[in-house]
């Protein structure tokens, strides 16, 4: 019995994309290696809120408080900085770079309770730590109950 097998020829071509990618991996144990430089940085954020706060935490290791920027407008939150690229000497050869550097900006949008002109801001171990205050007024506060009817005092 015979079998034919139809002839491909550009099925060898289009494989080559994969193949260059397994041979990188192979080479230097993963497929990302020449892709890191295009990566979009910006730093992680926890959002976390207590009675009186809302608290941003930004993880930006290596950075100092002259390279980042915050402000606020209207109900946004801006942060801005630039994690600048340590000096290389000449004779040192990179093989990986698994690190982010250059310039980010993270916007958050606030609710309308945070006290936007009383807000602090605290870098310390590669954290930012910024803190905003509830307003007095939108701060939860119990109510006591009264005896007696109600329709009649709210008529007076």
């Amino acid at each position: 019995m015979t079998y034919l097998t139809r002839y491909r020829p550009w099925s060898n071509v289009l494989s080559l994309p994969q193949e260059l990618d397994r041979w990188m991996d192979e080479a230097f144990g993963t497929r990302d290696w020449f892709r890191t430089a295009d990566r979009q940085w910006f730093p992680a954020a926890d959002v976390s809120e207590t009675p009186d706060f809302l608290t941003l935490r930004l993880e930006v290791p290596g950075m100092a408080t002259e390279d980042i920027k915050i402000g606020v407008e209207n109900n946004t939150l801006t942060v801005r900085g630039e994690k600048k690229h340590e000096t290389k000497t000449e004779d040192e050869t990179f093989y990986r770079s698994e690190r982010s550097y250059g310039a980010f900006e993270r916007a958050f949008s606030l609710p309308g309770y945070v006290d936007k002109e009383d807000v602090h801001a605290k870098l310390e171990d590669g954290v930012l730590t910024i803190r905003l205050p509830r307003r007095e007024e939108a701060k939860s506060r119990e109510i006591a109950i009264e005896g007696g009817d109600l329709t009649k005092e709210i008529e007076s």
